[in-house]
């Protein structure tokens, strides 16, 4: 088991709540910083993110680990990280409130198998059913899962004659989300879902 501060904690929670890849101009934009550096490096080390760093922005993913490592109730003794740095009280509380909070949720919640909440998450998104929405559009309303659990469950409603994910007609429309969406099948990247066609 790797030595995980309430910092690294905190970033699995917030990648498990995403539930898709997020990159460093997102992170900062929306949560107020990047993912850079030792903290990167360590928590891509642990093997329960894996971060994308090839290019800029990075993009970071929690993984199947991570995801498992989460589902349990997480404690925290101690700052591994920084032992001479002293936490404060008020930084210790809002930590112990933070995974008090996670715990909480991980125990007591009633798990909705996935392809039902792509189905209710689609019917938020879609003008009418059997209408094409982008997986960009939808993934971010799939927070709690992994990107892998999501490929699956696309994949899964595939066997539903009332379900087709097909690629971007026009690849010259797709965008870096659009692409970091996409679910691969068949060696073809798919990019647009529609449930309720007839």
């Amino acid at each position: 088991m790797h030595d995980l501060s309430s910092a690294d904690y905190a970033v699995l929670i917030l990648l498990k709540n995403e539930g898709r890849e997020i990159s460093n101009t997102e992170l900062n934009r929306v949560h107020g910083f990047s993912l850079v550096g030792p903290a990167c490096a360590r928590l891509n080390a642990t093997g329960y993110i894996v971060s994308d760093t090839s290019r800029r922005p990075y993009k970071h993913n929690l993984t199947d680990s991570g995801a498992k490592l989460l589902d349990q109730p997480i404690s925290i003794d101690d700052d591994s990280v920084a032992p001479r740095t002293k936490r404060s009280l008020g930084e210790k509380m809002l930590w112990a409130a933070l995974l008090s909070i996670h715990n909480v949720r991980s125990s007591t919640a009633t798990p909705i198998p996935l392809e039902e909440r792509i189905r209710s998450a689609y019917g938020d998104l879609a003008a009418k059913p059997g209408a094409w929405i982008d997986l960009a559009q939808l993934r971010p309303l799939l927070a709690g899962t992994t990107r892998a659990e999501q490929d699956r469950a696309l994949v899964r409603l595939l066997e539903f004659d009332d379900v087709r994910l097909e690629p971007e007609p026009h690849r010259h429309r797709l965008g870096d989300e659009d692409r970091a969406a996409a679910v691969r099948i068949g060696g073809e990247d798919r990019h647009k879902l529609a449930i309720g066609v007839r």
